[in-house]
């Protein structure tokens, strides 16, 4: 069975993730999976390193209680993360009358995530994480390297969610968005869901293919084309319309191209609060 997968952490976002899991569960008839990695690191974790140091030994008794401390705190970690797992999965569950599983892991986060992904899973992660330093950034530090790293669809997500009715697909001609097409077309969450071709510069023509390519396949799809800067128009288009998210390109596996989708999507994913999705 396909599965969405909802990445849960203790960030801002993590009510949102929920809703918006439940929303694509609920949608394309997937099993709702949480998955949380607990990667909670003791504050002495290299205090190891010095228990040889001559003259330490007599701070033994110190070493002993920092251990039973840290026990204790991994230990309350744990917990916590047992209880934040046993909300969410009971909220949707009364909610939105869904059937939820969890995986929890440790370790680290990218490692253990993106090792429990499959390639036709869609993976949901907040836009900023649960440290007080991801919460002042405009994107959560895992977040570029979660999306680079996934075998499958990624949506990132805001503090707020609200079911969606359209969705801006941020087209040019290129060989990426050539394959995101494709993935639009083959994808069981799109096709509900009215399509806003949007293409942003001096060439209006190359509109025409991926038009008659969604219609074909049965999509109701409402085209536009816009002059200026790209990311100030895919911006200024979704807030003129209030629609509920934007599909952008993918990574580059060139390594000249290694920055996150580049200027354009960093601008767009610094100003817009609606849900992306990257289609791969």
């Amino acid at each position: 069975m396909k599965r969405v997968i909802a990445c849960i952490d203790s960030s801002p976002c993590v009510n949102a993730i929920a809703e918006a899991a439940a929303w694509i569960a609920k949608t394309t008839h997937r099993e709702l999976v949480l998955l949380q990695v607990l990667d909670y690191y003791p504050s002495s974790y290299h205090l190891g390193e010095i228990s040889g140091v001559i003259g330490f030994e007599s701070n033994a008794m110190l070493l002993k209680e920092l251990a039973e401390l840290e026990q204790k705190q991994s230990s309350l970690a744990l917990d916590y993360s047992n209880n934040l797992l046993k909300h969410i999965k009971q909220q949707i569950e009364e909610k939105h009358g869904l059937s939820v599983s969890i995986v929890q892991e440790k370790g680290d986060f990218l490692e253990q995530s993106l090792g429990a992904l499959q390639e036709d899973d869609i993976a949901l992660i907040g836009k900023v994480g649960d440290s007080s330093v991801e919460k002042n950034k405009d994107l959560g530090g895992n977040v570029e390297n979660f999306i680079r790293g996934a075998k499958c669809t990624v949506m990132t997500v805001s503090e707020h969610f609200k079911p969606p009715t359209r969705f801006i697909f941020a087209y040019e001609y290129s060989e990426v968005c050539t394959k995101m097409l494709h993935s639009v077309v083959e994808s069981d969450l799109f096709k509900h869901l009215q399509c806003h071709l949007l293409y942003v510069g001096d060439y209006p023509e190359v509109l025409e293919t991926p038009q008659a390519y969604l219609k074909e396949h049965g999509f109701d799809v409402v085209v536009e084309h816009r002059h200026g800067d790209v990311a100030q128009g895919i911006i200024e288009y979704q807030r003129e319309h209030g629609i509920q998210f934007v599909i952008l390109g993918a990574f580059s596996q060139s390594r000249i191209q290694q920055f996150f989708l580049g200027s354009i999507t960093t601008k767009v994913y610094r100003e817009i609060t609606v849900p992306l999705i990257v289609a791969k």
